[in-house]
């Protein structure tokens, strides 16, 4: 994509060369309109033609070149607020490649067709630095590569989203994909009228209700849930399927918590011990309980026991710090039931199947 459009003055520059600079100098008419005066060339109808200036009373100035009384060729249009455009222009509207600077420092280059933009283009922000390059179909956005920098000037991350979008930027039906610093693959969505589709691999990192993965005779069982005299804090006992048998793990029963998290301790006993899972290979950042934040591998747990239920295809965040010893019990576990009911004054978590 060219980054370097010819201003005016270039132009003017250009012409002089080729014509004499006596033949520009000389296009001083002047044509007064009623919200507007004009001062350059103009035709044998007195319409602008040629190279000139249109100065408005809101203190809008269009500068460049015209054809029987229209914006046509290349010409800057600057804006009373400070924004302007600077580009190509057919018949008076924005009409090929040009650059819009806006004046909070926002810079826009790319492709227009009858005024609007149409083809690939590129809106750069220094202010939080972040450059979103965007392709559009007459002024529609089909497609946002949004990339991230850090404080250092490297790509941090990389989204690249394709399909429909809403006017805030926000994809509305399509798929976005989030790439990491070092080119993996972090994680993929579908979206249809703004929500995620189930299914898609933004989706898959949650747990669902399914009543087939739930294996247990009773309809409802009630957990007790535990706690140690010196604290408040309540406890969840939960058994993993290994290869070599395991004694069940405790779990803080946070209501808080948005997903199901296995600390980093526990999560290397259970795997020298057979842990049947699977990993997603997706990296998921959160924050922890002090407030830090911390990168969570995915992964889906072939089956656990939590009270007379076996639970299959749980999703579950496995911190990655060594330091992270808290497993959590979240509401993303929850999820997995089709009621779920608790009284941290009975001490109890009802889990419906």
């Amino acid at each position: 994509m060219k980054n370097i459009i010819p201003t005016l003055a270039i132009l003017i520059s250009i012409m002089s060369n080729l014509y004499g600079q006596d033949n520009i100098i000389k296009c001083d008419d002047e044509i007064e309109y009623t919200n507007a005066k004009y001062i350059g060339c103009v035709d044998v109808e007195n319409r602008p033609d040629g190279l000139g200036v249109l100065n408005f009373n809101t203190g809008d100035k269009y500068e460049g070149y015209w054809s029987k009384g229209k914006k046509n060729g290349l010409g800057k249009y600057t804006y009373s607020d400070g924004d302007y455009y600077e580009g190509d222009w057919v018949n008076d509207k924005q009409d090929g490649f040009g650059k819009f600077v806006y004046a909070n420092g926002d810079i826009y280059e790319g492709y227009y067709k009858n005024g609007m933009r149409n083809g690939e283009g590129k809106l750069i922000s220094d202010r939080n630095n972040i450059i979103l390059e965007y392709t559009y179909e007459f002024d529609d956005v089909v497609k946002i590569i949004q990339t991230n920098y850090d404080e250092k000037g490297d790509i941090d991350f990389v989204i690249d989203s394709e399909g429909s979008f809403f006017s805030n930027g926000s994809i509305r039906t399509g798929t976005q994909v989030e790439i990491s610093q070092n080119g993996n693959k972090i994680i993929k969505k579908e979206f249809e009228n703004g929500d995620e589709v189930v299914g898609s691999e933004k989706s898959n990192i949650k747990n669902y209700y399914n009543e087939d993965e739930i294996e247990g005779d009773l309809d409802s069982i009630i957990i007790e849930l535990e706690s140690d005299s010196d604290d408040d804090t309540k406890y969840v006992n939960i058994k993993f399927k290994t290869k070599t048998p395991t004694p069940s793990y405790r779990f803080v029963f946070d209501t808080g918590a948005e997903v199901f998290s296995i600390g980093y301790r526990v999560f290397n006993e259970l795997i020298e011990n057979g842990l049947e899972y699977e990993d997603m290979n997706i990296i998921e950042p959160t924050v922890g309980v002090s407030g830090i934040p911390m990168d969570n591998k995915v992964i889906k747990i072939t089956e656990l026991t939590i009270g007379e239920y076996k639970v299959k295809n749980v999703i579950a965040f496995v911190e990655t710090l060594e330091t992270a010893t808290s497993s959590l019990l979240g509401i993303g576990f929850m999820k997995k039931f089709k009621n779920v009911y608790w009284s941290l004054n009975d001490d109890q978590l009802i889990l419906f199947k």
